[in-house]
C-alpha cells in the first residue's frame, strides 16, 4: 500500500512540474512559443495559452498570416502580386490619379497623419525621402565600414522639401492614396505597431484571450495569463555590454508597452553612432535619450508616440505624455537615469 500511495505521489508532482500551473487536467491552459524572423525586419514572438499543441498551432498560424498581410501591404521597398501596397504608393508619387489599395494602407495613413497633428510634427511618415537617405548611409556602412559616411546637410536640407504631410492625398470612401511628385511613405514609426494592433484586435473580437505578441519592442497584451495573471513585461536595457538585460518590468493586461532606442539599427562613423530615429526639425538623429517607451492602449498610437516622445525635450515631453489619457512613459537618459510619466509607478504593480 505504501508503494502504491508512493507511485502516485510522484505522478502528482511530475503532472505539477510539467504544466507550471498545478495538477494536470486535459483542460488547464499550458504556455506555448513560437519565434519568427521573417516579417517587418525584426524577431517576432507570440506567447500564449491553449488546452494543447493543436490549438496553439492554429492560433499562431492566424497570427501569422495577419501580420504576414500587414507586412507585404506596408513594404516600402517591394511590391506584391494582387495589391497595391505602400511601395506601390511611392513609385506612383506626382501621379494624378489616386492609388486604390487595402482599407488598412489607408486607416493606417489616416492614423499616421492624427499622430502628426496631434504631436506638431514630431513623427511624420512623409519623411521618406530623408529617411531614404540615412537608410542607405546605414547599409553602406553596416555591409563595408570603411566606405561609412552620412548625408550631407545639403542633401538633407533637398529632401526636406519634400517632406509636408500636406502632399498626401487620403480618400477614404474609395480606399485611395495620392503623394505628390517627390514623396515617398516611411512607415516604420508606426506600421509594425498598426498591425499588433489590428491583428490583437481580430483575436479579442473572436473572443480570445491569455495572448502576448512581441514584435521588436511592440508588445502587445491580449487578455492575461490563466487566472487574471497579467503579463510581466521587461524593458530592455539600452548598454547591450551590460549582463542585464532588463532595466524594469511593468505588468501588462490589455495594454501595448512600445520601446524606441538608440541601439536599434545604428551605424557607427568617425568614432560616433548614428541610430534609425530622425528628428524632423533637425534631421539628425538626437542624442536626448538611449530609450523611451510608451505603455498605452492601442500599439499603433503607442508605436508613434514612442518616436515622437523621443524628439522632444523631457519637459515638453512630460508635459505632452501627462495630457493623454490612459498614456504612460519611461525615458532613460544618456548617463542611466530615469524619468517616468505620474502613472508609470502603478504599472509596476
Amino acid at each position: 500500500m505504501k508503494r502504491i500511495i508512493s507511485a502516485i505521489l510522484l505522478i502528482i508532482i511530475a503532472a505539477a512540474a510539467f504544466t507550471g500551473c498545478g495538477i494536470f487536467t486535459p483542460s488547464a491552459p499550458q504556455r506555448f512559443s513560437v519565434v519568427w524572423y521573417d516579417l517587418f525586419d525584426t524577431g517576432i514572438s507570440v506567447t500564449a495559452y491553449c488546452r494543447d499543441q493543436k490549438e496553439f498551432s492554429a492560433l499562431s498560424s492566424e497570427i501569422y498570416s495577419e501580420l504576414q498581410r500587414y507586412h507585404r501591404l506596408f513594404d516600402i521597398y517591394n511590391e506584391y502580386e494582387g495589391m497595391n501596397n505602400a511601395c506601390t504608393v511611392n513609385k506612383r508619387a506626382g501621379d494624378r490619379s489616386l492609388v486604390e489599395t487595402d482599407p488598412a494602407l489607408v486607416e493606417l495613413a489616416v492614423l499616421a497623419a492624427e499622430m502628426y497633428r496631434l504631436t506638431d510634427g514630431r513623427v511624420n511618415v512623409a519623411l521618406g525621402p530623408v529617411l531614404s537617405l540615412w537608410h542607405e548611409a546605414r547599409e553602406v556602412s553596416l555591409q563595408s565600414p570603411d566606405k561609412a559616411y552620412i548625408p550631407s546637410a545639403g542633401e538633407l536640407s533637398a529632401a526636406a522639401q519634400h517632406c509636408s504631410i500636406e502632399g498626401l492625398f487620403i480618400d477614404r470612401e474609395k480606399n485611395a492614396l495620392r503623394l505628390e511628385e517627390g514623396m515617398s511613405l516611411d512607415l516604420g514609426a508606426v506600421a509594425k505597431g498598426f498591425a499588433v494592433e489590428k491583428t490583437a484586435q481580430k483575436l479579442e473580437a473572436e473572443g480570445r484571450s491569455m495572448v502576448l505578441i512581441s514584435a521588436g519592442g511592440n508588445v502587445r497584451a491580449v487578455g492575461s495569463k490563466p487566472e487574471g495573471e497579467k503579463w510581466s513585461v521587461a524593458i530592455q536595457n539600452p548598454d547591450l555590454t551590460s549582463e542585464k538585460n532588463y532595466v524594469d518590468v511593468i505588468l501588462a493586461q490589455d495594454i501595448s508597452v512600445v520601446t524606441s532606442g538608440v541601439y536599434q539599427r545604428c551605424f557607427e562613423y568617425n568614432g560616433r553612432s548614428y541610430h534609425h530615429i530622425i528628428d524632423p526639425d533637425t534631421l539628425m538623429p538626437e542624442d536626448r535619450y538611449l530609450s523611451v517607451t510608451i505603455a498605452a492602449k492601442d500599439s499603433g498610437a503607442a508605436d508613434a508616440l514612442s518616436t515622437a516622445v523621443f524628439n522632444m525635450d523631457q519637459a515638453e515631453g512630460l508635459a505632452f505624455i501627462e495630457s493623454l489619457q490612459d498614456t504612460e512613459a519611461l525615458w532613460i537618459l544618456p548617463d542611466g537615469s530615469f524619468a517616468e510619466s505620474s502613472g508609470w509607478e502603478a504599472l509596476r504593480k
